[in-house]
């Protein structure tokens, strides 16, 4: 049996006791696998303080669900881990829809100051702003990389980090509400 094993064993304890409220056995889980998960979040995500914040998020939830653990599943560094890599995806997923509409905003800002902007476009964008504002912020993200930047939805996936099926379906979801809510055929005519 190998060191990997015994720490995989010992780690499958400690969720086990954890569940049960152990704190001592969460210390001694997090003793174990705090390093290790560090250094592979830091390299994923390049900041410490977002790092540090990541992990917290990821122990807690580990703490939360130690009982739905089955060691017969897998193990328990890879159950850790998973946890912890889809805690890092979220942050990242938010960070880049956040700079997507922090961008938007700008560019708005910047359209709203051109003097050749005609009245009425700025109306049309002024009404339908309640309506993409309804929206997820998902769909409403995608429907406005695309009708107002002209992504593909190829494009748009990478941008918000989904593949490009989902980019699609949302950029279609959120045209095909925005068309119904607004009563018009060609929505990106507004945009």
């Amino acid at each position: 049996m190998s060191a990997f094993d015994i720490s995989n064993a010992k780690l499958a304890k400690c969720l086990h006791s954890m569940s049960q409220g152990d704190r001592k056995a969460f210390e001694e889980l997090y003793k174990i696998t705090a390093p290790k998960l560090n250094a592979i979040i830091l390299s994923m995500i390049k900041d410490e303080a977002l790092t540090f914040d990541i992990l917290q998020q990821a122990y807690l939830s580990v703490w939360r669900n130690a009982g739905s653990f089955d060691p017969k599943k897998g193990k328990a560094f890879t159950w850790i881990l998973v946890i912890t890599r889809n805690k890092a995806l979220d942050l990242m997923r938010k960070r880049k829809r956040f700079s997507t509409t922090e961008q938007l905003s700008e560019t708005l800002e910047d359209e709203k100051m051109q003097s050749d902007m005609s009245a009425k476009r700025l109306l049309l964008r002024r009404l339908i702003a309640p309506h993409l504002q309804a929206l997820t912020a998902n769909t409403r993200d995608a429907v406005v990389l695309s009708a107002v930047y002209g992504l593909t939805s190829k494009e748009i996936g990478v941008k918000i980090g989904v593949p490009t099926n989902t980019a699609k379906s949302w950029v279609r979801r959120g045209l095909s509400k925005l068309k119904k809510d607004l009563g018009v055929e060609d929505i990106k005519t507004l945009l």
